[in-house]
């Protein structure tokens, strides 16, 4: 078939041999890459499936990391609409604007609560923008501290990222624990050193985790948080200490904003930050990254030290190919139709694990399902070896995942009873199938994993490669 010499094609791009390496457990990392290829050459979609080059479907759960709110076929019409906007100027004028962006800062302004918009390239970007205002703006210097929780992911830039994936030392960052009251003891203490307190309100749905990964499924069972209201009660605590302490809280929503509702996670859980980052589904097919703050927090420059600056710009920030796109998204995302779509999406998305769970524990499959909104996760009962596999079944049945595999799954808001049902389907047959292949490890002490993985790690560090195919 065509997609698979295409695929076989796409090992010279760095990033398609990254995300084959880090789609699962170190051990499995050269069977992944020489046997388990993956890459899809996609043409079109027909509502949430993706057709690749060879007419083949697959149900798409990916979200597109996050972007895919609406539904493919609402962006390719914000796409239409914003180049009917913004047409007769072209999609790279360049410091200029079009006058639709009066309309995005009404309507960022109002949906964030804050007083100020700055326009990005990618969530990325937008991030390193908040840190840098924030810094710049409280002027503490001499010890500044970006603080953020375990797991969170605020992108890739080295200066959030402390931890693997990051060669150098991150000095001004520290990461607290989530839902823990020492860590509010630290900001009250030491607030005056801290220029930020930086949360990604996703972590409501595993607080103090890493990010479900298939790369991390090594011994344990996978669980999300109990389904109360300790996360909103966490991030009212954490809201009044941060006012108390005089230190921002930043919400990062680049993938909650717009995703869990119209206001994003502030609205969800009743919070108001300091400032705002949004980036993905807002662009409305379009990379893009926000940036929204109080005025006191958003200045670039010193008015009584006239050398102090923050410099903070992008060449197609707020290019015309960007801001017809996003208006069209937020006329829609303000509107009664979305709103209705959301409380739909959310309450499907609950039916549906309800009765799903239901499915795989009357089979008896270890296997579970959770969710946050529209954002759900596949869960593990029980301890194993080979839960990271489960994302092959899965891919074989014919649902479409990202590179992060079950650890982070998406339904957007076109999904319909027969889509929900058919993934229903597809992921019971998955667990059929690796149960009647005999992965699923039935009694096993996690200790014993435990102890295969170390050594494994250990002649992997320190064992040279050529005693290691002796020894085997």
């Amino acid at each position: 078939p065509k997609a698979a010499e295409l695929n076989d094609k796409l090992r010279g791009l760095s990033d398609i041999r990254f995300t084959d390496t880090n789609r699962v457990p170190h051990a499995f990392q050269p069977v992944a890459r020489s046997k388990l290829r993956l890459g899809f050459i996609a043409v079109k979609t027909d509502g949430p499936y993706l057709v690749d080059v060879d007419g083949n479907k697959a149900l798409d759960v990916s979200g597109s990391y996050g972007v895919n709110v609406c539904g493919y076929g609402a962006y390719k019409k914000f796409i239409t609409q914003g180049i009917e906007t913004t047409g007769d100027l072209g999609p790279n004028v360049l410091g200029p604007l079009h006058p639709c962006v009066f309309d995005i800062l009404g309507h960022l302004t109002k949906i964030s609560g804050l007083d100020e918009v700055s326009f990005h390239m990618s969530g990325t970007e937008a991030v390193m923008c908040a840190v840098r205002l924030c810094r710049f703006n409280k002027k503490r210097k001499l010890i500044v501290l970006i603080v953020q929780f375990v797991g969170a992911y605020h992108g890739w830039w080295d200066g959030v990222q402390p931890g693997p994936g990051n060669e150098r030392l991150v000095h001004d960052t520290i990461t607290l624990k989530d839902v823990d009251s020492a860590s509010l003891d630290f900001i009250k203490i030491r607030g005056g050193e801290i220029a930020a307190v930086l949360v990604s309100p996703l972590q409501g749905l595993n607080p103090g985790s890493a990010p479900p990964s298939d790369l991390m499924l090594e011994t344990k069972a996978r669980t999300t948080a109990d389904k109360d209201d300790k996360y909103r009660q966490w991030l009212a605590q954490l809201r009044a200490v941060c006012t108390e302490s005089d230190v921002p809280l930043v919400f990062d929503e680049v993938y909650t904003g717009f995703r869990m509702a119209p206001g994003g996670a502030q609205e969800y859980y009743s919070v108001q930050a300091d400032m705002v980052v949004y980036g993905k589904t807002l662009g409305g097919g379009v990379a893009c990254g926000v940036v929204c703050g109080k005025k006191e927090l958003m200045a670039r420059f010193d008015p009584v030290h006239p050398l102090r600056v923050s410099y903070v710009i992008g060449t197609f920030a707020a290019a015309p190919m960007t801001l017809g796109p996003m208006h069209a998204f937020l006329q829609w995302a303000t509107s009664k139709e979305a709103a209705a779509a959301y409380q739909a999406g959310t309450q499907n998305t609950s039916n549906f694990v309800k009765d799903t769970n239901a499915k795989m524990a009357a089979a008896g499959y270890p296997v579970r399902v959770d969710h946050l909104t529209t954002v759900w996760t596949v869960l593990f009962t029980s301890p194993g070896r080979y839960h990271w596999m489960f994302q092959y079944y899965m891919r074989a049945e014919g649902l479409a995942l990202s590179w992060v595999g079950t650890g982070r799954c998406l339904f957007s808001l076109d999904f319909t009873k027969a889509d929900y049902d058919a993934v229903q389907t597809k992921l019971l047959a998955a667990a059929r199938r690796m149960t009647e292949d005999g992965w699923w490890w039935a009694d096993v002490d996690p200790k014993y994993i435990k102890k295969a993985i170390a050594k494994e790690f250990v002649t992997a560090m320190f064992v040279p490669k050529f005693l290691r195919a002796k020894a085997a």
